[in-house]
């Protein structure tokens, strides 16, 4: 009985302490595996706020998407020192239409007679990414 309990116990300690490496699963391969499916419906009617920056002159940014209307403000540092001081910019596209490939949206609009043609990537559940790697959320 003694014996039993003994070979039972260093089996269970063996099967549990050798983890993933008999059974060909890797921690390694579970992040950056899944693509999201870009869908008009994720971002029509929404606001999207910047969440993560690359470019560490940008303050704030918003883009509003509303009817057939995008309107993306973004708020520039003037110096890196001094945040409180900023320059918006303002872009509004009128007559937008959204199409969608894979994980990226193409958005076309008219600003000021002349045809804007903006790109972002979905990168996860109700979070996108611009052109130049700055990531909004909803």
């Amino acid at each position: 009985m003694k014996k039993t309990l003994i070979y039972f116990t260093l089996i269970f300690a063996l099967l549990t302490f050798s983890g993933c490496n008999q059974s060909n699963h890797s921690t390694e391969e579970t992040t950056n595996t899944t693509t999201f499916q870009a869908d008009t419906s994720d971002i029509t009617n929404s606001t999207y706020t910047l969440k993560v920056r690359k470019n560490m002159d940008l303050a704030n940014a918003e883009i509003k998407f509303k009817d057939d209307t995008m309107e993306w403000t973004r708020t520039y540092a003037e110096s890196e020192t001094d945040t409180a001081n900023a320059s918006p910019e303002k872009i509004v596209l009128t007559d937008v239409k959204i199409t969608t490939e894979n994980e990226e949206y193409t958005i076309v609009g008219k600003k000021d007679d002349s045809t804007q043609t903006f790109h972002f990537r979905k990168i996860g559940n109700f979070r996108i990414e611009d052109e130049e790697g700055n990531i909004y959320t909803l």
